[in-house]
């Protein structure tokens, strides 16, 4: 099978994850007004979602053809269905966008079990599993994965600890496959943002309000603080033309992370009391609204 390479967009399919909404959707959008793709998967669980960003896409100059395949990635066999309907239908992928992401508002001690597990599996596990699948079509395609990290990999708190844990077993992954699959022809990325202004923000934010222990990092951030979704959405469009090994955005709000981040690994007590102190004040009340 002849493949086309990142920089070719006239037979490129690309395959989005967590793509009905949010940094997804925007993802796919712009792709599609470029003209980057000439096909589509587009992959979430809300499938008149799917159906409705579809119809969209369709709608542009290109006028791609678009696969929708509602899933939950959480399934153990959900990345395996996807694969096999993206191989079946295109014959192979170019572009794989690990975009699916899934936030806890509680502290880890609160948490249900079966949330965690499920936030593993959607953060974690799918990426690495959906890659491992489509491998074989990326490497003869000379094709692109892109994983959506975070920047929160670089502070540990209490209020994101399972979900950086995620995030940051993601970047390990993703630069052991770059190292190891760059000899092939496989070009992959990371992208770290900061504060997104998604409606993946607004559904972490209600979900505090559910009688969860709340947290200043559910909070709405100030607006100079969070990026504007389609700008992020840009940036990482830009990396179809232009790869880099791992992109920042805001960059105005990751290296502050950064910063602090290489702080509390050089002096870790310093780090423990930061961190406890910012939160110690807003774990307590949560406690106090919980038992009313």
């Amino acid at each position: 099978m002849d493949g086309s390479s990142p920089g070719d967009t006239s037979q490129r399919v690309v395959l989005v994850t967590g793509a009905s909404a949010g940094l997804g959707a925007a993802i796919v959008r712009e792709i599609a007004r470029r003209g980057r793709a000439s096909s589509f998967v587009l992959v979430a669980r809300r499938k008149d979602r799917l159906d409705e960003l579809a119809d969209e896409v369709r709608q542009t100059e290109r006028a791609p053809e678009v696969l929708t395949i509602a899933v939950d990635l959480a399934d153990p066999d959900g990345c395996r269905r996807v694969a096999d309907e993206a191989l079946a239908r295109f014959g192979g992928i170019d572009v794989l966008m690990n975009n699916a992401g899934l936030g806890l508002p509680t502290l880890f001690a609160d948490a249900p079990v079966q949330d965690l597990d499920r936030q593993i599996a959607v953060n974690f596990r799918a990426p690495i599993i959906l890659t491992r699948f489509l491998a074989g079509s990326l490497r003869e395609r000379r094709g692109m994965v892109v994983n959506i990290g975070s920047a929160i990999t670089c502070v540990a708190n209490s209020a994101l600890g399972v979900y950086g844990a995620t995030k940051a077993g993601l970047a390990y992954w993703n630069d052991a496959i770059r190292r190891e699959l760059s000899n092939e022809g496989l070009t992959v990325c990371l992208v770290e943002p900061g504060p997104i202004r998604t409606e993946f923000t607004e559904a972490f934010q209600k979900l505090a309000t559910d009688g969860a222990r709340a947290h200043p990092v559910v909070e709405t951030p100030s607006e100079w603080m969070t990026a504007d979704v389609q700008e992020v959405a840009r940036r990482v469009v830009d990396l179809l033309d232009r790869p880099k090994r791992r992109l920042s955005v805001l960059r105005r709000m990751v290296w502050p992370f950064r910063a602090v981040g290489a702080l509390v690994w050089a002096f870790p007590a310093l780090g423990d009391w930061f961190v406890t102190r910012v939160f110690q004040v807003d774990q307590a009340s949560g406690r106090g609204r919980k038992a009313e």
